[in-house]
């Protein structure tokens, strides 16, 4: 018999949302503690690829066609250099009949909508967990308000800053890695088929840094993803530069549609975030006894796979068949571990290498990446990419 009845899941994020509701589908009374004090706050952020993995860890909460009527499904993933040369274009569309799931591009806002109104009432807003301690019985999570509360397991779904994951690896934790880069995220409304058509998702590559990704998310708006060196960030920070400004001066010579998407957005639009990942520990470290992490608390990746919202999905249906198997939560916590733990070291360690090639600044080294990609990228490349990305393990 499971020895799960209750649990609290501190972040209410797509991991730990997607953790509540496979929670809840099992049968276990589950609070979600959210930081942030009102809805609108959690529906924000710019869009990204959910790929064929996720869909299917979705399926089995019966959340994938809700998820999939949210979003555009992607047939196409072409990568095109700065000079506008394709280098690889992957049929997206075959893959998904050969796995059964879509990919899709959304908008996280989306996403988040989908997964509020599946865990329905169980989500505190406004209420941080501030601190936990644990016995063989149980976890008492200690609120930044003074009050307590208590529960078979606490799960932390509380961000790449997690606080649980602080508590839980005191003084024995690896630090935050950072990638070198920013990713600066928009959304904007950019109508017409023939400037973005709909299903692309193209990935463009430049030297120095440089990388531009966008797609359409409906008929009237289109996501976009610039990624940059340090130095495009700098003029942000030292020069007083908009955000936009910065981004027309670093794409100003790139091939349409990049110049036009970015002057069509607005700059109250424009997010940029430092990337940071954390360097895989041979121990893992996600859990100890009744307390267990998931999604970026437990192992942040930089954005290179688009599969950091991916993984999160596929721990939380992982981990919940693991309590529901177990009839002891600590032996439940490092079955998920086992289960879980080398397929996303794996993905941590191709997503850090692919963001290194983005680096790099000589045009004869970068000629050669194109070249190799040109001739290898459509074969090699999607057939590498697809075996990791499917060997899926919840």
């Amino acid at each position: 018999m499971a020895a799960v009845r209750n649990a609290i899941v501190a972040g209410a994020g797509i991991g730990g949302l997607t953790t509540a509701i496979a929670l809840r589908r099992a049968g276990i009374d589950t609070v979600v503690l959210e930081r942030r004090s009102t809805p609108d706050r959690l529906l924000t952020g710019g869009g990204f690829m959910l790929w064929h993995n996720a869909l299917l860890a979705l399926r089995e909460l019966k959340l994938d066609e809700p998820v999939a009527e949210a979003g555009v499904e992607i047939v196409h993933h072409e990568f095109r250099s700065d000079r506008n040369r394709r280098l690889a274009r992957w049929d997206v569309a075959s893959e998904a009949e050969r796995h059964g799931a879509p990919a899709l591009g959304l908008r996280r806002s989306a996403l988040n909508t989908v997964l509020m109104e599946a865990a329905g009432d169980c989500v505190r807003l406004g209420t941080r967990c501030a601190g936990f301690t644990q016995d063989g019985d149980g976890v008492t999570v200690r609120l930044d308000d003074g009050a307590e509360l208590r529960a078979d397991v606490l799960i932390g779904a509380d961000g790449v800053r997690s606080t649980v994951r602080d508590d839980l690896r005191k003084g024995h934790d690896l630090p935050l890695r950072y990638a070198g880069y920013t990713a600066w995220q928009a959304i904007t409304r950019l109508p017409g088929e023939d400037v973005v058509p709909t299903g692309t998702f193209f990935n463009l590559w430049g030297r120095g840094g440089l990388r531009f990704l966008y797609m359409r998310l409906n008929e009237d708006e289109v996501y976009w993803d610039a990624i940059t060196a340090d130095s495009a960030g700098a003029s942000f920070d030292m020069l007083a530069k908009s955000r936009r400004e910065v981004m027309m001066e670093a794409y100003r010579d790139w091939p349409d549609p990049v110049p036009g998407i970015i002057a069509s957005t607005t700059e109250e639009a424009i997010l940029p975030i430092g990337i940071f990942d954390r360097p895989p520990d041979r121990c893992g470290g996600w859990g100890r006894g009744r307390v267990v992490l998931v999604g970026d608390a437990a192992h942040p990746m930089t954005l290179n796979l688009s599969q950091g919202a991916g993984q999160a999905i596929e721990d939380a249906v992982g981990l919940v068949r693991m309590l529901s198997e177990h009839d002891d939560v600590p032996a439940a916590v490092a079955a998920y571990e086992e289960l879980r733990h080398e397929r996303v070291a794996g993905m941590v360690q191709t997503a850090w290498t692919i963001g290194a090639m983005g680096h790099w600044r000589s045009r004869p080294v970068c000629a050669g990446r194109d070249l190799f990609m040109r001739a290898f990228f459509d074969r090699v490349g999607r057939k590498q990419s697809y075996q990791q990305m499917m060997d899926v393990r919840f």
